[in-house]
């Protein structure tokens, strides 16, 4: 399986992740745009190239724990050399094909003018 860091334009987008944090679905800016690479069957936060992508994973967990429909919150992606001011949103739901059904999260990660 091909390996794919997301850099900064790669973590703005859309994704799927089971409660792990593998990708499941993927619509991100960059990686639409080259459209030869993909992170499915990856973990997000193993491929995130920012230096907190702990602290957002453990915000992930958290959510994934928790009983909440949503969340949403701003977050700072810290690269080395910039700052990527983005707002994550969290929304639970269900992966229907599959029987029972499989519990997904959808993300959405959104560059903000801050």
């Amino acid at each position: 399986m091909n390996s794919l860091t997301l850099s900064e334009a790669g973590v703005l987008g859309f994704f799927e992740l089971d409660d792990s944090g593998v990708v499941r679905y993927s619509s991100s800016s960059s990686i639409s745009r080259t459209g030869d690479r993909s992170i499915i069957g990856q973990n997000f936060f193993e491929q995130a190239a920012f230096r907190n992508r702990e602290e957002l994973r453990r915000l992930f967990r958290r959510f994934v724990e928790s009983r909440e429909a949503a969340d949403a919150f701003s977050f700072d992606c810290f690269y080395d050399d910039s700052v990527l001011h983005t707002k994550v949103t969290l929304t639970r739901a269900f992966e229907t094909d599959a029987f029972p059904p499989e519990r997904i999260v959808m993300v959405s990660i959104r560059e903000t003018g801050r």
